[in-house]
């Protein structure tokens, strides 16, 4: 295998210098400094950030034109490409997860630009499509991102990305039909749908001025709620920070929708976060943490407890908790405490924490109950990979197991 190796590293070598030296074409610079903190930060390239300009136009195609005329040179990249197209093409299916009685998982026949996203009534039974993503565009280039259902099941809202931009469209159809609704929500950013009753949340910006689309500066991230039926327009500001126009807000609502959780993010290595009760009628948004030094992710709402995945005060990572009274970060409380292996991720399934660990460049997977107890650690086939899928009421769990020796399998819990 090594002398192997060692004769493809050699005709590639032979073969690249056998081509002619690459003549760049000049890019202008221009004379922009930023001021952070004092610091002067030049940045002479940032004409090409606006990527609808003639200019940046005309760059990009001098530099595709040197790239493709390289590549075509090269004398065997059409075997490395059958080669790659041969080992690439291979079926590959997720782990299951259940919503509301039926069992949802992705499947990629191969070669398919996107994954298949399948629903089976159950587990055993025949399995149909429910969104096919590659029938969203002519050439496969939309991706679908994210996947969300309605607290009562009877709709899917779903997010999408054009052409792997990191702007969002969401869409909402109906489950049992497969219909698309009227709701479409653009330039959104950042976020999936946060379902809550009738409705759900989102992060967006202002829609740019025409012709403005793609090179406008993004500021004033916001969180809405949009209600079913309802015109983009009439979408309800839930909330924003003025002070801090770069700064990213996300939305998340606990599994019993009684909990709103904000993001606020942007400046530091964490974030800042807040919350909202949804039970009461116009309740106020507290801030229980605001040190962007830290990261503080709510786990989930149990009773009357929130779990917390953080790394405050600890470079590992723990989790902690805090009563629904009293949810600021004074008064929260460790759960599980750091150990010498990083905490990677915590999913609550069927009233437990699953917890993933990383040793030794592999996961290795644990049970705790609620209390933080160690209940059993789960045996995985060998060193790799682990992913866990499941809500807090499931009765059974499912997890992805890959490795470099294994191929990606699905097992039950």
């Amino acid at each position: 295998m090594k002398k192997a190796t060692f004769l493809l590293t050699g005709i590639m070598a032979t073969s690249c210098a056998q081509q002619k030296a690459i003549s760049y074409p000049q890019t202008a610079t221009v004379d922009t400094v930023d001021t952070y903190f004092g610091v002067s930060v030049p940045d002479p390239y940032r004409w090409l950030e606006n990527d609808t300009s003639a200019a940046t136009a005309s760059w990009v195609k001098a530099q595709n034109e040197i790239t493709n005329n390289y590549l075509e040179h090269i004398p065997f990249r059409q075997d490395l490409l059958k080669r790659l197209t041969e080992l690439a093409n291979y079926e590959r299916i997720s782990a299951p997860f259940k919503k509301h009685g039926k069992y949802y998982f992705y499947k990629n026949d191969g070669l398919q630009n996107q994954s298949v996203l399948y629903v089976q009534d159950a587990l055993n039974s025949e399995a149909r499509v429910f969104l096919d993503p590659n029938k969203l565009s002519d050439d496969g280039t939309v991706a679908l991102t994210s996947l969300s259902f309605s607290n009562n099941g009877k709709y899917a809202a779903y997010t999408i990305s054009r052409s792997g931009s990191d702007w969002r469209e969401i869409y909402v159809m109906d489950v049992a039909t497969g219909s698309l609704l009227d709701d479409h929500i653009t330039w959104a950013k950042f976020t999936d749908a946060a379902w809550q009753g009738d409705g759900f949340y989102y992060s967006a910006y202002d829609a740019p001025s025409k012709g403005k689309e793609f090179s406008n500066v993004n500021e004033h991230h916001k969180i809405y709620y949009h209600k079913l039926g309802e015109p983009q327009q009439n979408d309800r500001l839930v909330y924003e920070n003025k002070a801090y126009p770069k700064r990213f807000y996300t939305a998340q609502v606990s599994e019993d929708e009684r909990v709103l959780f904000i993001y606020e993010s942007g400046e530091g290595r964490g974030n800042a976060l807040f919350m909202q009760d949804l039970t009461q009628k116009s309740a106020p948004v507290v801030q229980l943490a605001s040190d962007f030094d830290y990261q503080y992710t709510p786990i989930e709402v149990i009773g009357n407890r929130i779990y917390f995945f953080t790394n405050y005060q600890a470079a590992k990572n723990k989790i902690m908790a805090a009563e629904l009274q009293s949810p600021e970060l004074a008064n929260w409380k460790e759960v599980v405490p750091e150990k010498e292996q990083v905490l990677s991720d915590v999913r609550v399934i069927g009233g437990k924490l699953f917890l993933t660990y990383d040793k030794d460049a592999s996961n290795h997977a644990y049970v705790y109950d609620l209390q933080g107890k160690e209940l059993q650690e789960i045996e995985l086939p060998s060193l790799g990979s682990v992913s866990f899928n499941g809500d807090k009421d499931d009765e059974e769990c499912f997890f992805s197991f890959t490795s470099f020796t294994i191929p990606g399998a699905t097992y039950k819990y």
